[in-house]
């Protein structure tokens, strides 16, 4: 293995980091990193060599019963030399510190032999996909579509209905989330919330999610009105394939498959929530 010392990551990280995650081209933002970090201060690492940090890896623990690992990055120029492996067990070896029963993560194609060699093993499968943003002109409003925008009144429900989509608690996440985010949304116009959604700014494009709602009338409308709210000429979706109602609404909007992602356990998978209700994950780093 190429040597390389591991250490908790920090603010001054960041940039690092974030060119690497530019080099992956992936979707995060700088904003993004400071989340994680924030939510974790004791789960995020680096390895670094004399040159500077060349990988990194987080931990997002939801309680005792999950944890979620992201943003599992090595540099090109330091791929397959065992950095990525040694970044992982020190991820485990943390979230085992925290007593976590099971941790989750979201792979890629190339991920996904890696992890599978550390005891992790497939519990679904996911399709990003990309499609184009609603034209202003072309863009239904809210009312037309029977949806509004999030008031501070409506956070227990829409914590109560994202817990049961997920299947663990995320109030800190899903708080700070909304607070970088184009649109925050809820469905019904009128009467008990039933399902809700948000559109965050990326680098590359924006990002349709988390969206949960038992219902498929009301998640469409909330996707048409979200998709209204793009700021992009791109919006991207990460659509659990377990949902077929949502694979349909995807192809009607007009989002094409750009790559498969495996969602993958290690430990007692007690924590399944409800791929139904689930339209649209928070994020591959996060779940």
């Amino acid at each position: 293995m190429e040597r390389v010392d591991l250490r908790r990551m920090t603010d001054r990280d960041l940039p690092a980091a974030d060119e690497l995650r530019r080099l992956a081209g992936w979707n995060q933002t700088l904003e993004d990193w400071r989340r994680l970090l924030w939510l974790e201060p004791g789960g995020c690492f680096v390895a670094v060599q004399e040159d500077g940090v060349v990988g990194t890896v987080t931990t997002t623990t939801y309680g005792r019963a999950l944890a979620w690992i992201g943003m599992m990055l090595v540099h090109p120029a330091h791929q397959r030399h065992g950095i990525g492996t040694h970044l992982m067990r020190h991820a485990l070896d943390y979230l085992q510190s925290q007593e976590v029963s099971c941790v989750k993560l979201d792979a890629t194609p190339a991920g996904r032999p890696v992890y599978g060699r550390l005891g992790f093993v497939p519990e679904g499968t996911l399709t990003r996909c990309q499609g184009p943003a609603v034209s202003r002109t072309q863009s239904p409003d809210c009312a037309a579509t029977g949806v509004r925008d999030l008031t501070d009144a409506d956070w227990e429900a829409v914590d109560e209905i994202d817990q049961a989509a997920f299947g663990a608690p995320r109030s800190r996440l899903l708080h700070s989330l909304a607070q970088a985010s184009r649109a925050v949304l809820v469905w019904p116009e009128r009467g008990r919330v039933a399902g809700w959604g948000m559109l965050r700014p990326g680098v590359n494009a924006d990002y349709l999610g988390p969206l949960a709602c038992s219902s498929v009338e009301g998640s469409s409308s909330l996707v048409a009105a979200l998709l209204g709210r793009a700021a992009s000429h791109s919006v991207i979706w990460d659509v659990p394939d377990q949902n077929e109602p949502a694979k349909t609404t995807a192809q009607r909007f007009g989002f094409v498959p750009l790559r498969p992602l495996t969602r993958m356990c290690l430990g007692p998978n007690l924590v399944l929530g409800n791929p139904g209700a689930q339209f649209a994950i928070a994020d591959p780093a996060g779940g």
